[in-house]
């Protein structure tokens, strides 16, 4: 009994260290919020970055398909902010993909992290207030 608890305990801690691993490798994560909000939407992205000389721009781009939105934001290498915050507002409903990525000095993505996000449509139908 004691050998399962101890191959037990051996299994989550080498779980525990590969998950970690790979994000501390990863140089770009983002958080979005809410994940699911209404129209028009209040959407708030969060890059998180590791800094890097090589690294001049965050590429932030929402798209459902019937609606895009993108935005550039440039960084000072490895004298940039680890966090950029951005917020885009009136987003309308839909399912949306947003992607960022980080570019380096020739244009290139060298990483891209993505989220989905769902903004219900809010429209009401007038018909169904009326006598």
């Amino acid at each position: 009994m004691r050998l399962g608890n101890i191959i037990l305990y051996f299994a989550i801690m080498a779980a525990v260290t590969v998950a970690t691993g790979d994000a501390a490798d990863n140089p770009l994560r983002i958080e979005v919020s809410p994940r699911i909000s209404s129209a028009p939407a209040v959407v708030r992205i969060r890059a998180i970055v590791t800094p890097d000389a090589a690294n001049r721009a965050l590429h932030i781009v929402v798209d459902s398909g019937s609606y895009y939105r993108s935005s550039m934001v440039f960084l000072d290498g490895a004298n940039a902010a680890a966090v950029t915050d951005t917020t885009l507002r009136n987003i309308p409903g839909g399912d949306y993909e947003v992607t960022v990525a980080l570019v380096d000095a020739a244009g290139r993505a060298r990483t891209v992290d993505r989220r989905e996000v769902t903004v219900a449509s809010t429209t009401l139908d007038a018909r169904a207030f009326s006598n």
